[in-house]
């Protein structure tokens, strides 16, 4: 025996929508966690975790130092975001969520003047990791990006490597740290 139930809509004992299908779309899931589909089959997230941050100012860094990134204001970072309040401002750690273990895109681009910048690395819970620009030295800007795994507690800092300390400028256009949670 078959049947079909027909419904466009089911909610939970407190009356927050977990399934609504209306016109063309599909909506799974409580406002802040949905997924929705499309009738083209777009899938979209209700919230994706990223980070966009600056400086508020320049940083001395020296050798294989963490540069601090610390400002969430669209002064300092074009769209700047901590969707995830992971960020700690006082240190420049991000720390994974949970739930949000997985592969995340990261990219950083500095500007320092003082000693050209070698080298910025990702630096995973204390340790020395992937590095993702290298120039040797030749500018005074550097730049990268790599997708990493994590896990949900991580914790992601951007390192500086260079001979000596450079003096990392605040600067909207080029010195920012950016990662997008990917799944």
């Amino acid at each position: 025996m078959t049947g079909i139930i027909k419904v466009d809509q089911i909610q939970d004992n407190a009356g927050a929508d977990i399934f609504n299908a209306t016109g063309t779309n599909i909506t799974i899931g409580r406002t802040a966690q949905a997924i929705s589909l499309s009738s083209s089959g777009i899938v979209k997230l209700a919230k994706i975790p990223m980070l966009k941050c600056g400086l508020s100012a320049a940083q001395n860094v020296t050798t294989a130092g963490r540069i601090v990134f610390n400002s969430l204001s669209t002064s300092n970072s074009f769209n700047a975001e901590d969707n995830m309040s992971a960020l700690n401002t006082a240190t420049g750690v991000y720390t994974i969520p949970d739930g949000c273990a997985g592969l995340w895109h990261i990219s950083c681009h500095i500007y320092a003047t003082n000693n050209n910048p070698n080298q910025i690395a990702v630096n995973l819970n204390g340790a020395r990791h992937d590095a993702i620009g290298t120039d040797n030295g030749d500018s005074p800007f550097n730049q990268g990006a790599i997708t990493k795994r994590f896990a949900a507690g991580d914790q992601v800092a951007m390192h500086l490597y260079n001979t000596g300390t450079s003096a990392v400028q605040s600067n909207i256009y080029h010195t920012w740290w950016q990662m997008n949670f990917l799944g």
